[in-house]
């Protein structure tokens, strides 16, 4: 049977940052492949502080809630629906401005884990 279908997956606090919350789905440690995605969910009133990736990119897209994301220097405001990336070596962070959980779906290219 092939490991193409990801059941069970759970949520996981992120280990540095309060507040935010993440289910890994498919990563490289897990299929050997190109690909590392999860979902995020950051509650009301927190953030995922500033930093960078030195080796990868990230893409993100808003499920649901709404909250800033830190482009570079300038803080741009998201909602569901709205794509978004933070390309290797950016500084970038992400915070729930709104009233109920951001959920994200997040991609690293190439993967980070």
């Amino acid at each position: 049977m092939a490991n193409n279908v990801k059941v069970g997956a759970e949520f996981v606090k992120h280990p540095t940052q309060e507040g935010v919350f993440m289910k890994h789905f498919f990563a490289k440690a897990d299929t050997d492949e190109r690909l590392n995605n999860l979902e995020v969910n950051i509650v009301p009133g927190f953030q995922i502080a500033p930093h960078i990736h030195k080796d990868a990119s990230e893409f993100f897209y808003v499920v649901s809630g709404e909250g800033e994301f830190l482009d570079d220097a300038e803080w741009v405001c998201i909602k569901k629906g709205d794509a978004f990336k933070a390309p290797t070596g950016m500084t970038h962070a992400i915070k729930n401005t709104g009233n109920e959980t951001l959920v994200l779906l997040s991609t690293f290219s190439p993967p980070t884990r």
